[in-house]
Protein backbone atom coordinates (compact mmCIF):
# COMPACT_ATOMS: atom_id res chain seq x y z
CA UNK A 1 0.00 0.00 0.00
CA UNK A 2 2.70 2.53 0.98
CA UNK A 3 4.45 1.54 -2.54
CA UNK A 4 1.11 2.42 -4.11
CA UNK A 5 0.89 5.73 -2.50
CA UNK A 6 4.30 6.92 -2.82
CA UNK A 7 3.96 6.28 -6.80
CA UNK A 8 0.85 8.41 -6.86
CA UNK A 9 2.22 11.16 -4.91
CA UNK A 10 5.60 10.82 -6.92
CA UNK A 11 3.09 11.10 -10.32
CA UNK A 12 1.53 14.29 -8.85
CA UNK A 13 4.27 16.03 -8.31
CA UNK A 14 5.61 15.42 -11.72
CA UNK A 15 2.11 16.62 -13.64
CA UNK A 16 1.55 19.70 -11.05
CA UNK A 17 4.08 21.82 -13.58
CA UNK A 18 1.49 21.09 -16.60
CA UNK A 19 -1.22 22.22 -14.31
CA UNK A 20 0.76 25.80 -14.11
CA UNK A 21 -0.54 28.60 -15.24
CA UNK A 22 2.57 30.22 -16.75
CA UNK A 23 2.47 34.10 -18.74
CA UNK A 24 3.99 33.51 -22.23
CA UNK A 25 6.77 35.66 -23.45
CA UNK A 26 6.59 38.36 -25.36
CA UNK A 27 8.18 38.49 -28.85
CA UNK A 28 11.86 39.98 -28.66
CA UNK A 29 11.55 41.81 -31.56
CA UNK A 30 9.23 42.66 -34.41
CA UNK A 31 10.75 43.60 -37.99
CA UNK A 32 10.80 46.87 -39.25
CA UNK A 33 8.03 47.41 -41.99
CA UNK A 34 9.75 49.97 -43.19
CA UNK A 35 12.30 48.13 -44.29
CA UNK A 36 11.48 44.50 -43.56
CA UNK A 37 11.36 41.58 -46.50
CA UNK A 38 7.72 39.85 -46.89
CA UNK A 39 9.61 36.81 -45.25
CA UNK A 40 10.06 38.72 -42.33
CA UNK A 41 6.85 39.98 -41.73
CA UNK A 42 5.84 36.37 -42.42
CA UNK A 43 7.55 35.05 -39.78
CA UNK A 44 6.52 37.58 -37.36
CA UNK A 45 2.80 37.26 -37.86
CA UNK A 46 3.53 33.87 -37.21
CA UNK A 47 4.89 34.87 -33.76
CA UNK A 48 2.45 37.18 -32.72
CA UNK A 49 -0.14 34.47 -33.62
CA UNK A 50 1.16 31.92 -31.41
CA UNK A 51 2.29 34.80 -28.49
CA UNK A 52 -1.96 35.80 -29.40
CA UNK A 53 -2.82 31.94 -28.70
CA UNK A 54 -0.66 31.10 -25.38
CA UNK A 55 -1.79 34.20 -24.30
CA UNK A 56 -5.46 33.93 -24.41
CA UNK A 57 -4.51 30.21 -23.14
CA UNK A 58 -2.92 31.94 -20.32
CA UNK A 59 -6.23 34.48 -19.63
CA UNK A 60 -8.45 31.66 -19.11
CA UNK A 61 -6.64 29.81 -16.66
CA UNK A 62 -5.04 33.00 -14.66
CA UNK A 63 -6.75 33.63 -11.19
CA UNK A 64 -5.39 37.09 -10.63
CA UNK A 65 -7.61 40.21 -11.67
CA UNK A 66 -4.71 42.36 -12.31
CA UNK A 67 -2.26 39.85 -13.77
CA UNK A 68 -4.92 39.14 -16.33
CA UNK A 69 -5.26 42.70 -16.78
CA UNK A 70 -1.50 43.53 -17.10
CA UNK A 71 -1.66 40.48 -19.80
CA UNK A 72 -4.38 41.54 -21.50
CA UNK A 73 -2.59 45.12 -22.04
CA UNK A 74 0.43 43.54 -23.09
CA UNK A 75 -0.56 41.36 -25.73
CA UNK A 76 -2.60 44.38 -27.14
CA UNK A 77 0.69 46.42 -26.91
CA UNK A 78 2.23 43.99 -28.93
CA UNK A 79 -1.05 43.38 -31.29
CA UNK A 80 -0.79 47.13 -31.89
CA UNK A 81 2.75 47.43 -32.35
CA UNK A 82 2.93 44.69 -34.86
CA UNK A 83 -0.58 46.33 -36.88
CA UNK A 84 1.42 49.57 -36.93
CA UNK A 85 4.87 47.70 -38.87
CA UNK A 86 1.98 45.90 -41.30
CA UNK A 87 1.05 49.31 -42.27
CA UNK A 88 4.45 50.91 -42.71
CA UNK A 89 5.33 47.65 -44.93
CA UNK A 90 1.99 48.09 -46.96
CA UNK A 91 3.27 51.82 -47.43
CA UNK A 92 6.14 50.76 -48.89
CA UNK A 93 4.10 49.59 -51.54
Amino acid sequence: MNKFVSIAVLMAAFAAPTFACEKPAAPGSLPDGASAAMEDMMAAKKTVDAFKKDMEEYLTCEKSTAKAEAAHKELTKIADRFNAEVRAFKAKG
